[in-house]
């Protein structure tokens, strides 16, 4: 197998890198102190590179994977002091284009994943069309312990893959599963030994690089359709979570969040 030269990303660099490899975009994260949580700035460097990407005849597929020991450890809970019902729903309508531009977009893409993907991380992983998760990766959606349900099309993108039973018990128990219960489960395609799910991912998205665009290009959006349209799914999913923005538990969940310590949730 061709081991690829990944380049080291120097001190201050952008909160999202590119380096390209015949036909392949590997994008990584890169907020690594943050355990490459998806602050605006995070966001906002996602989305326009993938834009230019998705416009780009000559890259063929994309791997996205996090820099630091970690792929992403989901929402950035500090940027949420001030949301309710009426400053949620457009939050997530803006959050749902990095979901429209991974799974509903031309190119393939493969999420590797090394560490957590927890929360909107598993929400970002499971947009991608494959995932290649290293043997020490985690995987969850504690979305309740904020008091919030999962987001970024998680609810949709989840059951296809595991199950409406296993995703209900990942999302109401707030568990993590390891990269051998995710790959038995249909969650992860590939494990590999850790360390290794980046290289896996390139080599992977090289093969299917050297494969027919427009082909790849129809196959997503064929299967996009598929059970219902993303766009029904996500109108849907912006009113109930702007809702939950409002409620007593988001915010019990989002200042225990902040102190370090158990939240008291009242159902309210």
């Amino acid at each position: 197998m061709r081991v690829f030269d990944i380049d080291t990303i120097p001190d201050g660099a952008a909160p999202c890198v590119v380096q390209d490899f015949d036909g392949v975009r590997l994008i990584r994260l890169n907020e690594p102190r943050r355990r490459n949580a998806l602050t605006l700035a995070l966001r906002a460097a996602l989305a326009d590179i993938l834009d230019k990407t998705l416009d780009r005849d000559d890259i063929r597929a994309i791997v996205l994977a996090g820099s630091g020991p970690v792929f992403c450890a989901g929402g950035d809970i500090t940027s949420m002091t001030e949301l309710d019902a009426v400053s949620g729903r457009p939050r997530l309508q803006r959050v749902h284009r990095l979901f429209r531009q991974l799974y509903e977009g031309p190119k393939p893409v493969i999420a590797a994943v090394e560490g957590k993907a927890v929360g909107a991380g598993l929400s970002l992983a499971t947009a991608c069309d494959l995932i290649i998760a290293g043997g020490d990766s985690h995987f969850g959606a504690p979305f309740n312990r904020v008091g919030v349900m999962p987001d970024l099309g998680l609810l949709f993108t989840l059951p296809a893959r595991i199950g409406l039973g296993r995703t209900k018990l990942l999302a109401l128990t707030g568990d993590l599963v390891d990269a051998k219960t995710a790959e038995a489960w249909g969650l992860a395609e590939v494990v590999t030994p850790a360390g290794d799910a980046l290289n896996e991912a390139l080599t992977l998205a090289t093969r299917i690089a050297s494969g027919a665009p427009l082909a790849h290009t129809m196959t997503k959006q064929m299967l996009a359709r598929l059970p219902l349209s993303s766009e029904t799914f996500l109108a849907a999913e912006a009113d109930a979570q702007a809702l939950l923005f409002s409620t007593a538990d988001f915010s019990e969940g989002r200042d225990a969040f902040l102190a370090k310590r158990e939240p008291s949730f009242s159902g309210r």
